[in-house]
């Protein structure tokens, strides 16, 4: 049966089958599955394991569809020569290199012109552009400012890495571009006077999502692919993964214990000539990358990769890395995604990613193009230990464990992932970006309705507008319209107001002090003398200026004095991240606790609620828990008594910690009361900010909005649903001896 489909999958692909698929001389099982629902012209989300072919699944059929086919209709609508026909947009600037290296030389033979464009490329020719382009959603909004008109023929766009963007600021952002598009395609093909075409044959826009991994694929496909005057319903096709994990979890209580990982790993059978090790901090990747160069027992290659290197470091790294014979990498989650880097024998994690999705990620880098995946966990605290675990067990990666097999909550109607509603700190930035798009140089409400979500009122509109006039980065214009005010002048001349990832602060720029050249980014001004670990090496700075760093390598005598300092110890800080709920009640089946149980867990003189809330509901239920016991437990009694009775802490994301004092209201949580509930969490919500992605604008929505987000976010409903199914329970003793060591 495979080989009918094939067959007739390659009668369908009759000009990109010999320059995409011939070589190999079949289709991967991804290949088959996606292309003939792309052929067909569905909207079509595409979840698919790492090197199963997915941009060729893809892109080959977009093709024959857009660009090769003989329909005439469509060529008559949109010209082949110097219209830009296919958009791909990518979540990195990095795997936009590689995708355009990857790409040039097939869509060169099928005589398709074609360009990429980041904030490392230079511009896209607007009177000759190219028939397909590769780009970022900020490069994107920038293209869509100075040249709109070109996104008039767009036919369709192809969404890489979807999972990347959704439910954060960048991925509602990707929303508001594609609307934009859509708006100005409709303009312009009504300008050529094609109305009945139009609407038969060129609308809709095609979409295509591409991503490894997808909790939630209905509910994503509704927010990127769904379009009303699509007839056909979106495709998900979605193919499992075959590849086994090998290795394991070792714990990892200096940068000794990961030599002896990695000289074992070389020196033995399994030959790992090329790793990557993934931290989730850059410090950690510094730290990491020095000692490694200095007490490594074999000779390798010791490259480093993180999002503040300059654009043309982190090239000459991926391109040394594919190049070396023996190499190792350490990096954060910059290489996370499909980057070509040549074949990676060996991943090993310096504790546990931030979420499922990234562990997915990080451990897909390793033996892509074989049957299984060589992975080693380095958890520095039984908390790590178990947080690996918890991942493993969610992404059902341990294929090989011998760990029993643990059942998830029974009966359990807790929804563990977030709702996801829109970022409103977007459209902050969407107006900014529409203003400097507008021929007229003014924007009215109806022009950011249109590429707003209908779950946005008018008047969430009008607060924003009026609030920015407010606060000076608009002005009033003609009756009914915002025109740019002096402060958002000052973004427009500093290029600032196409992103929303990042801060608002200028960053320091580290350079050269000698040649000038740009190596780095930080967020710090230091003094000359300092010593800054950049690229694995050590760097003194010789001189600074206004926003600008000279720093050169460091004498051999000082670099030893300097790494006398770094003497191996790894030190577990928090998380520079917020644990979610799903990891955290994963952790809890681990231990054997049921759906909704809360373990109490008595020591001497204190006690501890193990919730397995995650960081944001543990946060919010310990700000309850000292307010309730302010409230009821201290009456007639001095203050001294009443903070030593209040005293609730949070040691870690699982669990809050008490005093002797609370034992007698510790069997029960506190009646449910919506009322206390919302004015606690009010007084909490500058705690929450950093535990939430809101997005660079998120500062510049008016208070009552600002407040609104916040709320939306931490999903009130939920964390209702789990406080009035918990239950408390004493744990086992062997639970007990667990909850203990989760606490050193």
């Amino acid at each position: 049966m495979s080989s009918l489909i094939q067959n007739s999958v390659q009668d369908w692909l009759p000009h990109t089958w010999p320059v995409f698929f011939a070589r190999h001389g079949n289709l991967t099982q991804t290949q088959q599955a996606a292309i003939p629902s792309i052929l067909s012209g569905q909207n079509t989300l595409l979840i698919a394991p790492t090197a199963t072919g997915k941009t060729e699944a893809v892109i080959a059929p977009l093709l024959e569809r857009h660009l090769l086919g003989t329909s005439e209709t469509l060529g008559e609508t949109l010209p082949r020569e110097s219209a830009l026909c296919i958009l791909y947009i990518c979540p990195t600037r990095a795997l936009v290199r590689d995708l355009y290296e990857r790409l040039l030389a097939p869509l060169t033979e099928l005589g398709i012109s074609f360009m990429m464009k980041s904030g490392d490329s230079g511009p896209v020719p607007v009177q000759r552009p190219p028939m397909v382009l590769l780009t970022t959603p900020e490069s994107l909004d920038s293209l869509l400012t100075r040249a709109p008109r070109l996104f008039g023929s767009v036919r369709a766009i192809v969404l890489d890495e979807i999972h990347l963007f959704d439910a954060t600021p960048r991925g509602d952002h990707l929303r508001c571009l594609l609307k934009r598009i859509d708006s100005i395609r409709a303009y312009r093909l009504q300008e050529l006077g094609h109305k009945e075409l139009v609407h038969k044959v060129v609308l809709p826009l095609h979409r295509v999502a591409l991503s490894a991994t997808v909790s939630n694929p209905t509910a994503l496909a509704d927010r990127y692919l769904a379009d009303p005057e699509q007839i056909e319903p979106i495709a998900i096709v979605e193919v499992p993964g075959n590849r086994q994990m090998v290795g394991g979890l070792q714990p990892m209580s200096d940068l000794d214990d990961l030599i002896t990982v990695l000289n074992l790993q070389m020196v033995g059978q399994s030959q790992m000539r090329k790793t990557l090790i993934f931290c989730n901090a850059r410090h950690e990747v510094e730290q990491i990358a020095a000692y490694l160069r200095e007490h490594l027992p074999f000779e390798a290659s010791v490259f480093v990769h993180y999002s503040n290197l300059d654009p043309a470091l982190r090239r000459e790294v991926e391109d040394g890395l594919a190049q070396a014979s023996t190499a190792i990498c350490v990096c954060t989650s910059t290489l996370e995604l499909g980057i070509d880097i040549g074949s990676i024998d060996m991943v090993v994690l310096i504790g546990p990613p931030p979420s499922p999705a990234a562990f997915v990620q990080r451990i897909g880098r390793a033996g892509r193009r074989r049957r299984t995946a060589h992975v080693i966990g380095m958890a520095r605290t039984p908390l790590e230990e178990i947080h690996f675990k918890a991942l493993f067990h969610l992404t059902e990666a341990t294929t090989q464990s011998t760990d029993p097999a643990i059942e998830p909550f029974v009966n359990s109607d807790i929804n563990l992932q977030p709702t996801h509603t829109f970022y409103l700190s977007v459209l902050v930035q969407q107006i900014f970006s529409i203003l400097k798009q507008s021929p007229t140089g003014g924007i009215r409400l109806a022009d950011l309705r249109r590429v707003t979500p209908d779950l946005v009122d008018d008047q969430t509109l009008r607060d924003l507008f009026n609030h920015l006039a407010s606060t000076r980065y608009l002005k009033l214009g003609r009756p009914g319209e915002w025109r740019a005010g002096p402060l958002l002048a000052e973004l427009v001349d500093a290029h600032e107001i196409y992103s929303n990832i990042g801060s608002a602060a200028q960053p320091i720029v580290v350079v050269d002090a000698y040649t000038g050249r740009p190596i780095a980014q930080t967020e710090r001004m230091r003094a000359p003398g300092d010593i800054l670990f950049i690229g694995g090496r050590s760097m003194e700075v010789v001189w600074c200026a206004h926003y600008r760093l000279g720093v050169r390598v460091q004498k051999a005598g000082k670099r030893r004095s300097a790494m006398a300092d770094a003497d191996g110890r790894v030190r577990a800080r928090r998380a520079p991240f917020a644990v979610s709920l799903a990891v955290s009640q994963k952790v809890a089946t681990l231990l054997g606790f049921s759906a909704g149980q809360i373990a109490l867990l008595q020591a001497e003189e204190e006690i501890w609620f193990f919730h397995f809330w995650g960081d944001v509901y543990g946060e919010l239920l310990t700000q309850l828990l000292r307010a309730y016991l302010t409230a009821h437990l201290t009456p007639g009694h001095g203050d001294e008594y009443r903070d030593e009775v209040a005293s609730v802490t949070r040691p870690n994301e699982h669990c809050i910690q008490l005093t002797e004092a609370t034992m007698q209201f510790t069997m029960q949580l506190p009646v449910w009361d919506a009322r206390t509930v919302r004015h606690q969490l009010d007084k909490l919500l500058p705690r929450l900010e950093p535990f939430l992605e809101l997005g660079r604008f998120h500062t510049l929505l008016p208070p009552h909005l600002a407040k609104q987000v916040i709320v939306e976010q931490v999903d009130l409903s939920r964390f209702e649903q789990l406080y009035r199914a918990a239950t408390i329970i004493k744990p086992t003793r062997d639970q007990r001896m667990h909850l203990l060591q989760l606490l050193q």
